[in-house]
């Protein structure tokens, strides 16, 4: 798989504050990559340097372009981002014209933006919202929503800064079940950047900033036995990961198993 982010020497500061010191990033094509670390580690910062929303003369390369100026339309064609204040990403009047606004605007046919809209609206289930007002929505309807706008454009890499914080449990273990789907079958590129580390399950890699740099980087399960390095992090292995891996050790059970309920029904088998 070829490399379809790279970060070299990637350094940024906020006046006085140095945020990140010479850090070396890389992400191949169709990876789920989950980013932690605690408050101030710079989780947002990153993503923003990645989209141009911030930007230094540090080298950034997405899918071989070198993130400059000048070529940040071309760079964002490539990127689907959702921030944690959907609200702000919100520009329509009802959720199905939400889904259309940048497919309309990029001249796509009829067809297959209300084709797009359909399949999306179905895989995320929310056919019963698409004559809504997404303003009016709950705040997990709004980041399903504002996932489902992404995933119509079919981008290469999805960015999620804290997208799923307003899901309930189940809302957020069934999207990125269907997320992860997705993944597979278009062979594309997860970068989540979030605090909740159970989410990190759902992905291949984990990476843990710290300390203006990347203080862990590794298969997510490696990096979850690393319990003293993610104390020092601030960070703690989410009770029921840490269970399951202490089952699967003595082979009680063959995966890691999220759900209570489903950890006890896999006991008793």
């Amino acid at each position: 798989m070829s490399e379809i982010i790279q970060t070299k020497n990637l350094s940024f500061r906020y006046d006085t504050e140095l945020i990140f010191y010479r850090l070396n990033l890389s992400v191949k094509t169709g990876e789920w990559v989950t980013v932690i670390g605690p408050n101030g580690s710079g989780k947002t910062t990153l993503l923003k340097l990645l989209t141009g929303l911030l930007y230094n003369d540090s080298e950034i390369v997405i899918d071989g372009i070198r993130l400059k100026k000048n070529n940040l339309k071309t760079i964002r064609k490539k990127i689907g981002v959702i921030f944690d204040n959907v609200d702000n990403q919100f520009v329509t009047e009802t959720v199905k014209s939400e889904i259309a606004f940048t497919m309309e605007n990029l001249q796509y046919k009829r067809k297959e933006i209300n084709h797009r809209i359909e399949k999306i609206a179905r895989q995320l289930k929310i056919e019963h919202l698409l004559d809504q007002d997404p303003h009016h929505l709950s705040g997990g309807e709004k980041q399903k929503v504002a996932l489902a706008s992404i995933l119509a454009l079919k981008p290469k890499i999805i960015l999620l800064d804290e997208s799923f914080s307003m899901l309930d449990v189940n809302e957020r273990k069934e999207i990125l079940d269907i997320l992860k789907q997705i993944q597979k079958e278009e062979d594309l590129t997860i970068l989540n950047i979030t605090h909740n580390l159970e989410e990190a399950y759902w992905g291949e890699r984990l990476i843990v900033l710290y300390n203006r740099s990347i203080l862990i980087d590794g298969p997510t399960l490696d990096v979850f036995a690393h319990d003293k390095l993610l104390n020092r992090a601030g960070l703690e292995i989410p009770f029921m990961v840490d269970l399951s891996m202490k089952l699967k050790l003595y082979g009680l059970i063959d995966r890691i198993i999220l759900d209570m309920d489903e950890l006890v029904d896999a006991l008793w088998k």
